[in-house]
């Protein structure tokens, strides 16, 4: 069984059990390899330690630690809910009983739903980093799950097609997959913000109906409860757990269009969009054209015109 199982691909921890856990682990695999009973002298693949959560704390008067609701703050500042005497902030540490830093997220998750404070917590930092918890963003995320939500319930089928949407549909899913993969989820969360604007301001077409269908999916490991409701309402059979990845067309994560730099005696003046690998002769041509170069010129004959493909057009006067 030991060998049918290890070395497990990835060991996931905060730092303080990755010095005990991840120690005791090593040193027992390794004692078995040593007297022959297993062939491998690492049991885990890859190491993530991740960052603790943290949270102000508080002391009374006496020097008693205080939970956070033990205390309220006003104008006078922190408050002992019980003694009414002020109570002095303490430094912001990790999460402990010892301390009573520590909040219950029952009454959060009952409020916003497990979903928002999943999205919350998610997008809140990279995942190596110490999170300080505070409840000021949690609006904002319980608003992102309902425009979610939105989204899903309004879905209409729709004819046409947007290459523009089609391109970032197609970029998102691979860059989500790629931040999963390397536990970057804060930057996956930012990827499915920016594609979700993009799909409400998008005219209904069969790209914005595919989109909006293969969000359901992506966003499904960060939001699984609204996802499963969502995939279900939609009539697909089964779970969405079990649905698999979108898959990803290679020539949308292509760039077809450029952004070129024009240039006149070496400022810049304006910028083109062009098809990637357009002929210069087409380039120079767009650029001379160009309504704020013609005005740069002010008459004047181009005296040379250097064209670095894809990037910059540089017109000598």
């Amino acid at each position: 069984m030991a060998e049918q199982w290890l070395p497990v691909g990835q060991y996931i921890g905060g730092v303080e059990h990755a010095i005990l856990h991840l120690l005791y682990a090593r040193f027992f695999t390794r004692a078995l390899q040593h007297i022959g009973k297993l062939d491998i002298a690492e049991p885990f693949a890859g190491l993530f330690t991740q960052g603790m959560v943290t949270h102000e704390t508080y002391r009374a008067q006496d020097g008693r630690w205080l939970s956070p609701e033990e205390i309220r703050k006003d104008s006078a500042g922190v408050v002992e809910i019980a003694s009414g005497d002020v109570a002095e902030i303490g430094r912001i540490e990790k999460m402990s009983k010892s301390k009573k830093n520590t909040v219950d997220p029952e009454p959060i998750v009952d409020q916003y739903g497990a979903d928002a404070v999943r999205w919350f917590m998610l997008s809140d930092s990279p995942p190596e980093r110490d999170l300080e918890w505070s409840e000021n963003g949690i609006e904002g995320a319980w608003r992102f799950v309902q425009r979610l939500w939105r989204l899903f319930d309004g879905l209409e089928d729709a004819t046409g097609e947007d290459k523009d949407l089609d391109r970032r549909l197609h970029r998102t899913i691979a860059g989500v997959a790629g931040d999963i993969e390397a536990l970057t989820f804060n930057k996956a969360v930012a990827r499915l913000y920016e594609l979700v604007n993009a799909v409400e301001k998008a005219q209904p077409s069969a790209s914005r109906t595919n989109t909006i269908r293969t969000i359901v999916r992506i966003v499904a490991p960060m939001v699984p409860h609204l996802a499963e409701e969502a995939w279900a309402a939609m009539g697909n059979a089964g779970l969405i757990a079990d649905a698999p990845w979108p898959d990803v067309d290679p020539a949308l994560l292509v760039d077809d269009e450029v952004t070129i730099a024009v240039q006149v005696n070496g400022k810049l003046r304006d910028t083109l969009v062009m098809p990637k690998g357009a002929p210069k002769e087409s380039v120079e041509a767009a650029a001379l054209a160009a309504e704020k170069i013609v005005r740069s010129l002010e008459g004047k004959a181009p005296r040379k015109v250097i064209i670095v493909p894809d990037r910059l057009v540089n017109i000598v006067a």
